[in-house]
């Protein structure tokens, strides 16, 4: 069942302010094709200048294709991956995140059964700075913590200070290290986690 959130974040159109309105709710698999697209211009926007291009199109195809997430989706309960959408008031897929259950990371202390990753926080590049990640943020983290685990943990880039501002703004704080890899290239993530 989905939550209807209005959005406190304002944008400025001409004269007057905008109010946005999102929606968060589990994704259904006729989202695939719009989380497809929202991943594969995110990644590519962010990432791509640093990797080769056949490595990038490699990347995207095996992470980002509509089948691809249409099948994360529908065997979500198989792989522990919840994917969570913001859609707007048309209902149009704005963004996506992904809580991954009981994994974890060597640098995260406790039991690994009572650690989540929240993985994938992807915003539709025309939507950035409205909001949309910090909703789908407290989402995954309400969500995780209603299923009862201790602590919430993801990766951002080591080049991404914006992203690396917003988690830790929300509480999040750097505890190691790990590598990521796109084709053969690899790339150096922090790990970050959180109490809930």
């Amino acid at each position: 069942m989905a939550a209807k959130v209005a959005s406190a974040v304002t944008v400025s159109q001409g004269a007057g302010k905008l109010m946005y309105e999102v929606t968060i709710g589990d994704a259904l698999a006729s989202d695939a094709a719009a989380i497809a697209l929202i991943g594969a211009n995110t990644f590519t926007a962010t990432f791509g200048h640093t990797v080769p291009a056949d490595h990038l199109a490699e990347f995207l195809a095996s992470t980002y294709s509509s089948e691809v997430v249409e099948a994360e989706i529908l065997k979500a309960q198989e792989t522990n991956t919840s994917t969570i959408v913001a859609r707007d008031e048309a209902g149009k897929v704005m963004g996506f995140v992904q809580l991954v259950r009981e994994l974890t990371e060597p640098c995260i202390p406790g039991d690994a059964s009572s650690h989540a990753e929240l993985r994938r926080l992807y915003v539709d590049t025309t939507a950035h700075g409205k909001g949309i990640g910090s909703k789908l943020i407290a989402a995954v983290e309400h969500k995780a913590k209603a299923e009862g685990f201790k602590t919430l943990w993801l990766t951002v880039w080591e080049h991404h200070p914006q992203a690396q501002r917003l988690y830790q703004k929300l509480g999040y704080v750097k505890v190691g290290e790990t590598e990521f890899a796109t084709g053969d290239s690899i790339q150096m993530d922090w790990v970050l986690a959180k109490s809930l």
